[in-house]
């Protein structure tokens, strides 16, 4: 684990016990005070004014220190804890050098209160870890050393703890291996301990965060059923809804030619019979349309996938099949493309199928007169292949809605009553299954174009999979939504 992510894990534990060792110290002010005052009541020569001088110090510091850690925490706040370790290492030494004078006015290496040390370097280890409080305590170790030896040689004046104490320079000595012995002892346990304490820690907030992550993607796994079960509904309703209608019209044209209502030889007869043809074409378009569909997204009977996908080829041999239904709508299909476009791997009636209801569509919704451009680029790793009409355009608020099941804007249901509202559909599929992704830009009656964006490198996650099973060539485009039932909108 990094330093960064190392300190922003454990910096607020850190910055907690600074804040708990700093309120301890202020106990540690308050006890040299009490004894600088109360010393020489109590038999404790040389206390006054020396340790209330100390007392004082370190009250300062102490204030000092609080002040930074209040600006660290407002600068670093909900973030790595950036030099706070240096900040609690600077108070360790100031620390750890008042100790060391009031050990000299309390004795020196006779002093009793020379198990704080000990107690301070617990909690150094426990704040700042092993590394420095190895160098800390043999900083002290040598200090001690060297205090001793100031006052054997009578450079630093010997202040007994009680008034008729002389220096003892064997006690002294045993002392201070003592000491040594101890710091780095108790450094060495509660780093054990210590370390042990922080993997754990570190193991929790690991934990907890793939906990967090997994409830996450949970959550999100949620939602994404949610919003599928009430696309599937939806779907399932639409589709019922558009089923429905052509098969009651051929149930009642087919009820009042039975019942003799009609004469099926009269003109009227001829006339209901007809609309039970036009509705069972509609409903046939529908189905084939929700089988292709169905076929696209379970993957069932696919062709394979072909190699070296010619783009340009694909498109002229459409403008061909399209060229008499572009005539007899009064619309130019003009061919508008620059340099060629292979795709490595494609399912070409797949393709076919899906730029087929996009032209198809341009002519459908134009007025006599216009035209539909069809352009083919290239963009480095892209082909890119634009659909332009000169039609009803798309409103905007139906600009996303159309790439949806049974999504017909108004204006295309006035221009033209029949319609699955599926080609668009299976459209978007088709592309995202080359890897690809289309869209539109569009506006009432300024025209529609369909962008379609693919992959020239683009490898399919199943090698053998395809977009239809088709055994008879293209459908009749009057018959299925092949082309003709596929609006655009």
């Amino acid at each position: 684990m990094n330093t960064i992510r190392l300190s922003h894990i454990l910096g607020p534990e850190l910055y907690g016990r600074v804040v708990w060792f700093g309120r301890l110290r202020w106990l540690a002010v308050s006890g040299l005070a009490l004894v600088s005052v109360l010393g020489l009541q109590l038999g404790f020569p040389s206390v006054w004014p020396e340790l209330f001088v100390v007392a004082s110090v370190v009250a300062a510091y102490n204030l000092l220190f609080h002040r930074l850690l209040l600006l660290h925490r407002r600068k670093h706040y909900d973030r790595a804890h950036g030099n706070l370790p240096f900040i609690a290492i600077g108070l360790m030494v100031m620390d750890l050098a008042a100790l060391m004078v009031t050990i000299h006015f309390a004795g020196g290496l006779q002093s009793p209160l020379l198990p704080f040390f000990a107690l301070h370097m617990a909690i150094g280890t426990i704040l700042i870890g092993s590394r420095w409080t190895y160098l800390l305590a043999g900083g002290v170790s040598l200090g001690a050393l060297g205090l001793l030896a100031m006052e054997a040689r009578g450079v630093l004046r010997f202040h007994p703890v009680v008034a008729s104490g002389d220096l003892d320079l064997t006690m002294a000595g045993l002392n201070l291996l003592t000491l040594a012995a101890a710091l780095f002892g108790v450094v060495y346990l509660t780093d054990t301990v210590a370390s042990r304490l922080t993997q754990r820690s570190l193991d929790l907030f690991e934990a907890t965060e793939a906990l967090s992550e997994r409830t996450e993607e949970l959550r999100t796994l949620l939602g994404q059923v949610e919003e599928l079960e009430r696309r599937k509904s939806h779907y399932m309703r639409i589709s019922a809804h558009q089923l429905r209608s052509p098969l009651g019209t051929i149930r009642t044209s087919l009820r009042v030619l039975m019942e003799r209502f009609v004469d099926p030889s009269s003109e009227r007869g001829q006339k209901l019979m007809m609309g039970a043809v036009d509705a069972a074409d509609g409903l046939l378009a529908i189905i084939n349309d929700l089988l292709d569909l169905a076929k696209i997204r379970e993957g069932q009977a696919r062709a394979p996938w072909s190699p070296t996908v010619n783009l340009n080829q694909l498109l002229a041999d459409l403008f061909d099949s399209l060229a008499p239904d572009a005539e007899a709508r009064q619309v130019a299909l003009v061919p508008d493309f620059e340099g060629v476009a292979i795709l490595d791997r494609g399912v070409p009636p797949d393709l076919v199928h899906a730029f087929e209801n996009l032209i198809y569509n341009g002519i459908k919704y134009s007025c006599p007169g216009g035209q539909v451009t069809v352009q083919l680029r290239t963009d480095e790793e892209l082909a890119i292949v634009r659909f332009i009409d000169q039609g009803i355009g798309v409103p905007a608020e139906y600009r996303e809605q159309v790439f949806f099941e049974f999504v017909r804007a108004p204006n295309a249901k006035h221009h033209a009553a029949q319609g699955t509202g599926l080609g668009l559909a299976i459209v978007r599929e088709v592309v995202e299954a080359h890897g690809g992704r289309v869209s539109v830009a569009s506006g009432v009656g300024a025209g529609s174009t369909f962008t379609v964006r693919l992959p020239l490198h683009h490898t399919p996650p199943e090698p053998e999979r395809s977009l239809h099973a088709r055994t008879g060539g293209h459908r009749d485009r009057d018959g299925d939504a092949h082309a003709g039932s596929s609006p655009p909108i």
